[in-house]
């Protein structure tokens, strides 16, 4: 299968010069165009000039870390975000996700697997540039806008990542239907990320702490444990108590 969106611009946001220039040379044998930034200031600025179509970001950055630039970009873009870091925890897996990365991948690296994971995100990105016009979802207590891409739930909108929307828009399109992991990591991360449970479980703690926030009352996303997950429109919280 060919490389997706040849020529696609990929912002290297890395303040080691080896590590970057690697990382550039990589990104420019699939067909795309590498752009670098050495510190998260200068990220922002090629961001907003060149409007890329995928960023490579570490989190530890001088002037503006990789928390500040998520946020600064996430402000106006869904443009994927890839980590590249060496903060391996699960608070820090769960911070990027939550803040609005879409993937992450850990120093040192595989850079077979990270170009596999950009290919993963880029065709994913054009997969959902065109988003039909009024595709709105109702549920008791829950409205997903297509359009805008976006949540409402108890009354409140809910700030969610690209892929935290997505991971929602597939469950709640099969209300009461278990939906299995490999399932869901395919339909929402692509084909390669049939086995990264893990990714899908720091994604779902996040979005359920996000659905909790705006509607304390209901639970609208139940464990099948060891199998998937189930939307249940309108559930209250006693009748699903948090499954981590």
């Amino acid at each position: 299968m060919p490389d997706p969106m040849p020529g696609a611009r990929i912002l290297i946001v890395e303040d080691e010069p080896e590590f970057a220039d690697l990382l550039a040379l990589w990104v420019e044998r699939h067909g795309w165009q590498p752009r670098v930034a050495r510190d998260g200031a200068a990220a922002i600025v090629v961001f907003e000039a060149e409007t890329p179509d995928l960023v490579l970001l570490d989190l530890s950055l001088p002037r503006l870390n990789g928390w500040q630039v998520i946020e600064r970009i996430r402000a106006s873009s869904l443009v994927p975000i890839l980590l590249v870091t060496a903060r391996d925890s699960e608070q820090d897996k769960i911070r990027g996700l939550g803040a609005g990365a879409d993937d992450y991948v850990t120093k040192p690296l595989s850079f077979p697997e990270l170009m596999a994971r950009i290919k993963a995100l880029l065709r994913r990105a054009n997969a959902h540039a065109v988003v039909i016009a009024g595709d709105e979802l109702r549920h008791p207590g829950l409205v997903i806008d297509g359009r805008g891409h976006r949540a409402t739930a108890g009354g409140h909108e809910i700030h969610l990542t690209p892929t935290e929307y997505r991971l929602l828009r597939h469950l709640a399109e099969r209300p009461e239907s278990v939906v299995g992991h490999a399932d869901l990591l395919t339909a929402v991360w692509g084909a390669g990320y049939r086995e990264e449970r893990h990714l899908l479980r720091v994604t779902m703690r996040n979005l359920r702490a996000k659905l909790t926030e705006a509607a304390p009352t209901r639970r609208f996303i139940a464990t099948s444990y060891g199998v998937g997950y189930r939307f249940r429109a309108g559930a209250d919280a006693a009748e699903t108590a948090d499954e981590g």
